[in-house]
């Protein structure tokens, strides 16, 4: 399929899609908008596997997921959740999400660069420094293995820099499949295993989702998927996602007191074969609830129009600036600034308690409204978007000096993609990656004379 023909095919799903919900009532008006927009860019960043690292489509998706399909499926088949319930109405809560959406996209697409690198040339590019110098791969990943057990012992100021360093592994894994090595298979299979484990080791799967994603989209780029290879590999991971999702909660549960990681491995195994052998279990109202009520951030944002500024005032822009000050000033200047986490802002703008041991973000989306409401929050999402826009643009500029730097887009933006925490965590995410890729890219030319 042509690039004008897959254009035409995205425009189609979408408009059908929100045009047979709208004739037959199955929607409100604006959902059923929603839900096409969200069928449009998931075609639209199908067919750009292969082609293209399009991250301002990963994020839309996943925005668009939370956002809007989330909320539709709890306002349509789970209405009465004792926790996840939609506090305001769905025409109340779309008139701002769909519109704030909508504005998010439109940031991230002002038409004032396009790339121009295709699949062909980003991987001819970094094969090309990968023939020059045949060991970058393995200094990527034993550097980030390195920081990734120092992470560790390290006390608290330097964790996170060391966890964006340990994320140089997987980048060494790009040029790993791109290059020639002889035993890169068994390089590969070490670190994606170790992330595996570490992954069942602290019973937290985010990571592990993220990066794997990353990396299909990767060798997509090396391997062109046909359509139906993209629909099976994308399909099992979701069904993983599924899978994770279902388990995860008992596993945690059941972990507590198990210290061998052989042990957490077989009972993670013991579980999820539980659940693939009994998918009516799998697939039951129960698990579609827990699922739903994990993909909607919707009923945090719906919970923020509900209590602000009813009982707490608009803010103003106080959170946007504690955010800028939390990723751009060490704590040595700013000894009070904000701790970038999920818990700061919970219930001053949603009047819920959560526990000590629960991390909930208002994201972007519900911030953009706690500081601004309804026409000033549309404003904001489409100055955000625009910001990683023209933060794109840079990349894609710089690349054509630094050919791979296109490669660790899945490091500056891993968080960034998620659309669930909360804008200090996105900005300090983005803007101390950069600061590492920078220093790591400086640090190859000056110390060993490689410009990667």
């Amino acid at each position: 399929m042509n690039n004008r023909s897959s254009k035409a095919f995205e425009i189609s799903a979408g408009s059908i899609v929100s045009l047979v919900l709208i004739l037959f009532n199955a929607l409100p008006f604006l959902s059923s908008i929603g839900v096409g927009l969200f069928v449009y860019f998931t075609i639209k960043l199908f067919n750009s596997i292969g082609n293209a690292i399009e991250i301002r489509d990963i994020m839309i998706v996943i925005a668009l997921l939370q956002w809007i399909l989330g909320p539709v499926l709890t306002y349509t088949y789970f209405p009465d959740d004792e926790f996840y319930n939609m506090t305001v109405t769905q025409d109340v809560y779309m008139q701002f999400a769909l519109w704030a959406s909508v504005a998010f996209i439109a940031g991230l697409y002002v038409p004032f660069w396009k790339s121009t690198l295709n699949s062909k040339q980003i991987i001819d590019n970094a094969k090309g420094v990968i023939m020059r110098y045949p060991f970058i791969d393995l200094l990527l990943i034993i550097g980030g293995v390195v920081a990734a057990l120092a992470e560790k012992v390290a006390p608290g100021g330097l964790k996170f820099f060391l966890v964006l360093l340990g994320g140089m592994r997987f980048i060494g894994l790009y040029f790993l499949i791109i290059g020639n090595r002889a035993n890169k298979w068994i390089w590969f299979t070490a670190v994606i295993g170790w992330l595996i484990a570490s992954s069942l080791s602290q019973g937290m799967f985010h990571d592990l989702i993220l990066w794997m994603g990353f990396l299909i989209i990767i060798f997509a780029l090396l391997v062109k998927f046909s359509n139906t290879k993209k629909i099976l590999y994308f399909g099992l991971m979701g069904l993983g996602v599924i899978l994770i999702q279902t388990i995860k909660h008992e596993f945690r549960k059941e972990v507590v007191g198990v210290q061998s990681l052989g042990g957490k491995t077989e009972l993670f195994l013991s579980l999820s074969s539980n659940k693939l052998s009994t998918p009516s279990v799998m697939f039951s109202k129960t698990y579609l609830d827990a699922n739903v009520n994990r993909i909607n951030q919707g009923w945090i944002v719906a919970r923020i129009m509900n209590w602000t500024p009813q009982f707490e005032p608009y803010a103003g822009g106080e959170t946007i600036l504690a955010g800028i000050e939390a990723s751009l000033l060490p704590r040595f200047l700013a000894p009070n600034k904000a701790v970038a986490g999920g818990r700061t802002y919970f219930k001053r703008f949603t009047g819920r308690e959560i526990n000590s041991n629960t991390s909930m973000g208002l994201s972007p989306l519900g911030e953009a409204y706690a500081n601004f409401g309804v026409t000033g929050g549309y404003w904001f999402m489409f100055g955000l978007g625009f910001f990683y826009n023209f933060y794109l643009f840079n990349i894609f500029r710089l690349t054509k000096n630094n050919p791979t730097l296109i490669l660790w887009l899945p490091l500056l933006f891993l968080q960034v993609v998620k659309a669930e925490t909360d804008f200090a965590v996105v900005l300090n995410h983005l803007v101390k990656a950069s600061l590492v890729v920078w220093m790591i890219f400086f640090g190859f030319k000056k110390v060993l004379g490689i410009k990667i």
